[in-house]
């Protein structure tokens, strides 16, 4: 048990930090590997729906369209005589099989077909991918299953991932450079060089270790989660209506995201404000998307304002995001206002998606949540019908107010004693 020079580690110690160290970067990658899988098996049902919704558009495309691609350079009236009229009909045709026809040889045949492909390319990578519960087609059902066991890894899976990456691109050189302190041979004839690159190397992993319980039980937890089975169809299409914007979360990401999120259509000066903004996570538990952390970063920055988007896209998600950064900033009490049939889906999103606790003021014990919000902190969730009953002491303020549906307010209701949201 010789001990390394500097009297830092012996032999046995410096190996069993090694074979730790592996064990941790074997962890780090078997949850890479299963989520490499997981999300190309996803990325394959997108691709097989995209392709089917573009082979239905090219059946209306005709094929007259084939000497755009080739800015006119194709004669298609051989085509369209001998009955081909859209672009499908060429693509579905090999290249040997369109050589066959009158008046076209092999070279025009592969230009007809490989222009076609253009437009077929174009067609997939313009589809426009909507999930519909009342449509549930073969390919569809294929892709929301794909995308159920990325969502069911949970909101860690992103964090998980990176960390995973991080540890893989440190821990593998270390290792190497460590290699010589396993052995006392290998560390005497190694050079005082290597000797002090092992040692190194060795004090590094030994920081990065220090510690890593957290992450270890992390990424177990989640390659546990990605090594679960397909769903079943049917418990795969109820978790989509009930968690609908974590799998357009997943969609957008393996889609690419649908606008430029850092502009869009705002005027210059506006964009530049919104992206300066600062968006907390230390109290969110739920990873955003481009466009999401935009919106929750446009409603900071603007602190009057309407979210605007369709179904299923994330809105609750944002301001969730809002009200987990005020919270990091100071802010205590928060209130939401909602329809009564999606009370219990925004108690049941608050408490998933941040730290905060919620309580529902509603139901026979609101005055009880209502104290507790009130001694505790948090975010207090009323229906709007309810919400002129809502009096709080003067003492209370609210650092901010999400109204969902806010359509639906009706302005006859008297205004409620509430303070004013202070500023952010």
């Amino acid at each position: 048990m010789a001990r390394l020079e500097g009297g830092q580690l012996t032999t046995r110690e410096a190996d069993a930090l090694c074979r730790d160290a592996e064990l941790l970067l074997s962890s780090a990658r078997t949850l890479l590997g299963e989520y490499a899988e997981v999300h190309q098996e996803a990325g394959r049902a997108l691709g097989a729906l995209r392709s089917e919704l573009a082979k239905a558009e090219l059946g209306a495309i005709p094929v007259t369209r084939l000497k755009d691609v080739t800015d006119g350079r194709l004669r298609v009236g051989l085509l369209e005589k001998a009955g081909y009229t859209t672009v499908l009909q060429v693509l579905e045709t090999s290249p040997y099989q369109l050589q066959l026809l009158p008046g076209i040889g092999a070279h025009t045949a592969r230009q007809m077909h490989a222009a076609a492909g253009e437009i077929a390319q174009a067609a997939e990578e313009a589809a426009g991918i909507r999930i519909d519960v009342e449509w549930r087609d073969p390919k569809t059902t294929d892709l929301v299953i794909a995308l159920h066991r990325l969502v069911d890894a949970g909101p860690d899976l992103p964090r998980a991932r990176d960390i995973a990456r991080d540890l893989d691109e440190r821990l593998a050189p270390l290792l190497a450079d460590a290699r010589p302190a396993r052995g006392r041979l290998r560390m005497l004839f190694a050079g005082s060089e290597r000797r002090d690159r092992a040692r190194e190397a060795l004090a590094t992993m030994a920081r990065l270790l220090d510690g890593a319980r957290d992450i270890r039980l992390l990424i177990t937890q989640v390659t546990t989660d990605l090594l679960r089975p397909p769903a079943p169809e049917f418990e795969a299409w109820t978790d989509f209506e009930f968690r609908s914007p974590e799998y357009y979360g997943v969609l957008a990401e393996l889609a690419g995201e649908p606008i430029p999120v850092d502009q869009g259509l705002l005027p210059a000066d506006l964009a530049a404000k919104v992206n300066a903004q600062e968006l907390d996570d230390t109290h969110r538990r739920v990873s955003l998307r481009g466009y999401q952390a935009f919106g929750a970063r446009f409603a900071l920055a603007q602190r009057r304002v309407i979210l605007g988007d369709e179904m299923g896209l994330g809105k609750s998600i944002e301001a969730i995001a809002a009200l987990a950064h005020l919270k990091a900033k100071g802010g205590d009490h928060f209130l939401v206002v909602c329809p009564a049939s999606v009370l219990v889906n925004w108690i049941r999103e608050i408490e998933s998606r941040s730290t905060l606790n919620a309580y529902p003021l509603h139901g026979a014990d609101r005055a009880a949540a209502q104290a507790e919000w009130i001694r505790r902190g948090g975010v207090a969730v009323a229906t709007m019908d309810s919400l002129y009953r809502l009096e709080n002491p003067a003492t209370v303020t609210v650092d901010m107010l999400v109204v969902d549906e806010a359509h639906y307010v009706n302005c006859a209701v008297p205004p409620t004693r509430l303070p004013t949201p202070r500023p952010s």
